[in-house]
């Protein structure tokens, strides 16, 4: 389940991948969807080399076919077909609510040949950094990030009847290419949750039956892994997200449970591990647990949201730094935020790691064992959150936890930040004009709530009025870890937070003033996103785990509908990159998504005159040969109908009525938001990271002299006069 609030129900229907999980392993070549590319890079790579491979094995794919179907009647068949039927754990695309079995087949297997560079899968302890997002980057995506980021691991939803992400199919040979990259794993399932959730699929809250659902969740995850090649050492992780503390029979459920998950796995010759907040998912209950979970995955969130090289896994709420002390602790540290390495950017959860992970690289040769581990580190003054512009010559921007006013050009600077020796981290900013504005802060640590205030200001910034939200805003079993304010007046204004959950989840709660502030009455909201309203009735959130998904009301967030886009069908099977409705009146108005796509992506737009009520596509751009964006593409609408639309990885910029990209000078790759004002101007909002040394694989060490792996890492203030034809960066206080 991707979302919970409001009883929406999800709009797609999902589409899985069955596999029969009691099989063994796949072999490396000869099966369905990896029969020749797999057999190319094992085969090819290792005797001819990559050009050699691509110029004629992979056009001689039926003769190669062929000779593998006579290899299995010949040599494999007699004796060795294996007939299942099995309850399905569903891996790769989406797969909320399922329960099926599997016809029952003959599957063939033919012995598996282990790529050159790769031994079988083991458990190793890391202690660099991970991501992990819900939908499955691109590989050229994470070969880029594996030479460009600060990041040595990422986490593999391996499945799970609650896993809730329109993804790309995982696969073996996915894996496979990825580990050949660099890459190590964490792998993860995400099946029932506690029984005192509203989550569709839930435990049972008989502790006897919860063990029994933990014993059947690890069979299920321990066979996904199987057949997805990880048949060495492996630790698998199960989400627990938060719930509710009142309920001692429901922490019972869950740690019985945890008890059956772990028990099993270790019966399996596998490890286990438990992932939740320390504070909501109540980990310290799974210590007393005979087994305990081998590692722990603690979700707690740093704000504001961002990579930190000094993230560690001691010292959170909760949790007894006396438990799992022995390189037993993995650590997500920040939740959704957008991060720019090697002109890729990509929406990630970030990790610090101090526990057991799952690589394929062979152990290290004493040379390199005796080698020192790489460090990363972010340079830089604090990096750029958000920033808006007001008129021509005036706007703001937030950097870390300081806010800024530009008041004309110059620029000229003005630190607006209230109620500094009090306030603990700023959520959200909103500006109406160069007077009005308010902002969502923090007033005490997030432990594991937090206390939140409104800050009013009507003289742009000078002084600010301060309203504490009601406590009642903090009964949620979960952080508040991401606000945004959409205000339409002087009085009229939404506030959504979007709540700490594991990436396969969006979880929010909406509010809504019409004094300005001064008071609060809340609503629902399917999804932990941005709000977009265009008056007191009629709004849109978009977004969600995947972020294909699109939601309207028509009676102030008390209700959403789910809302369909038509999209052509030569770029219908990309994944959809959902943006928020921009609107020029009342009843006109264009829909930004971004078709993210191999080997071509795309940026269509959509556009309506009535008010929303339907929308058609109006234009349709081919991004550059390569481009597969990882989250929705920068876009803005000017003034009058005029907009602009940026790309990732390139220093292009699109526009309404121009056949290809501006020349636009000065303009950086890394993108990631603009502003335009007007038909003529606006500002850019860019993201700069990058990497270099020498970047060894988990489990292995830096050799002796070799240069040490660091990353920088910079955000870049710009500002146009022309139409984006030329950018000048602002220079920050």
């Amino acid at each position: 389940m991707g979302y919970m609030g409001g009883g929406i129900p999800h709009p797609y229907t999902p589409n899985p991948v069955l596999r029969d999980y009691a099989s063994p392993p796949r072999p490396a070549f000869c099966t369905y969807k990896t029969k020749i590319v797999d057999f190319g890079d094992i085969i090819g790579d290792a005797l001819f080399g990559r050009r050699f491979v691509r110029k004629h094995i992979l056009k001689a794919s039926i003769p190669v076919l062929i000779a593998c179907l006579l290899i299995v009647v010949l040599l494999v068949l007699p004796g060795i077909s294996k007939i299942h039927n099995n309850y399905l754990g569903v891996t790769g695309p989406a797969a909320v609510g399922m329960a099926q079995t599997t016809p029952i087949t003959s599957t063939v297997y033919l012995p598996l040949i282990v790529s050159p560079g790769l031994s079988t899968s083991r458990v190793v302890v890391d202690n660099h950094q991970a991501f992990d997002k819900c939908a499955l980057p691109s590989l050229q995506q994470m070969q880029t990030w594996w030479d460009k980021s600060p990041y040595w691991v990422h986490n593999l939803y391996i499945g799970g009847i609650s896993f809730a992400c329109r993804n790309n199919p995982l696969d073996e040979a996915w894996i496979k290419a990825a580990a050949k990259q660099g890459w190590s794993f964490i792998l993860t399932w995400v099946g029932p949750q506690a029984p005192c959730t509203s989550y569709k699929y839930r435990m049972s809250s008989s502790t006897s039956t919860a063990y029994q659902q933990g014993r059947s969740e690890a069979d299920l995850a321990n066979t996904a892994a199987v057949n997805l090649g990880i048949t060495g050492g492996k630790i698998i992780y199960y989400d627990v997200e938060s719930y509710s503390s009142a309920d001692t029979a429901c922490r019972n459920a869950v740690k019985s449970f945890m008890r059956g998950w772990v028990e099993r796995l270790h019966e399996l010759g596998a490890k286990a591990g438990g992932y939740g907040s320390p504070c909501t998912s109540f980990l310290s209950d799974w210590a007393t647990n005979n087994p305990a979970p081998d590692d722990v995955w603690i979700a707690y969130w740093k704000l504001p949201p961002a990579y930190d090289p000094t993230a560690s896994v001691w010292n959170v709420p909760c949790l007894s730094n006396s438990l799992w002390t022995d390189h037993q602790r993995l650590r997500q540290y920040t939740g959704g935020h957008s991060e720019t390495w090697g002109g890729v950017s990509m929406t990630i959860d970030s990790n610090v790691l101090d526990g057991e992970i799952v690589t394929f690289k062979p152990p290290p040769s004493p040379s390199l064992a005796d080698g020192t581990q790489s460090d990363s580190q972010r340079l830089g003054t604090p990096q750029i959150r958000d920033m808006g512009t007001l008129s021509p010559e005036s706007g703001w921007v937030l950097a870390g936890d300081r806010l800024f006013l530009m008041r004309q050009a110059g620029p000229s600077w003005q630190e607006i930040t209230p109620g500094l020796d009090s306030a603990l981290g700023i959520l959200a900013v909103n500006f109406l004009d160069s007077q009005q504005g308010w902002l969502v802060r923090r007033t005490q640590e997030p432990a594991p709530w937090g206390g939140l205030a409104i800050s009013r200001t009507d003289d742009g910034g000078s002084n600010w009025q301060d309203f504490p939200l009601p406590a009642h805003m903090s009964e949620a079993p979960s952080p508040v870890v991401a606000a945004y304010l959409d205000f339409i007046d002087a009085n009229l204004g939404w506030l959504a937070l979007k709540l700490q959950t594991g990436s396969s989840f969006s979880l929010g709660r909406l509010f809504v003033t019409q004094d300005g502030g001064r008071t609060w009455e809340e609503r629902s909201i399917p999804l932990g996103e941005a709000v977009k309203f265009m008056d007191a009735q009629r709004g849109w959130v978009a977004g969600g785990p995947s972020g294909e998904l699109l939601y309207r009301t028509v009676d102030g967030g008390r209700t959403w509908q789910p809302q369909s886009l038509s999209y052509p069908d030569s770029i219908a099977s990309a994944r959809a990159l959902v943006g928020l409705p921009q609107f020029q009146n009342e009843r006109e108005g264009v829909l930004p998504v971004t078709m993210s796509g191999s080997p071509d992506s795309h940026f269509v737009l959509f556009e309506t005159r009535d008010g929303g009520e339907s929308w058609s596509l109006a234009i349709r751009l081919e991004l550059d040969p390569g481009v597969e964006p990882a989250s929705p593409l920068p876009f803005s609408l000017g003034a009058g109908s005029r907009w602009w639309v940026g790309s990732y990885g390139t220093a292009r910029l699109y526009t309404a009525g121009e056949p290809s990209a501006l020349p636009s000078a000065g303009l950086p790759s890394g993108v990631i938001a603009l502003d335009f004002v007007t038909d003529q101007s606006g500002w850019a909002f860019a993201q700069e990271g990058s990497c270099q040394g020498y970047k060894p694989p988990s489990g292995l060490g830096t050799p002796p002299g070799a240069e040490p792996f660091q990353c920088v890492q910079r955000s870049r203030l710009l500002a146009t006069s022309d139409g984006g034809l030329s950018w000048t960066e602002i220079a920050m206080p």
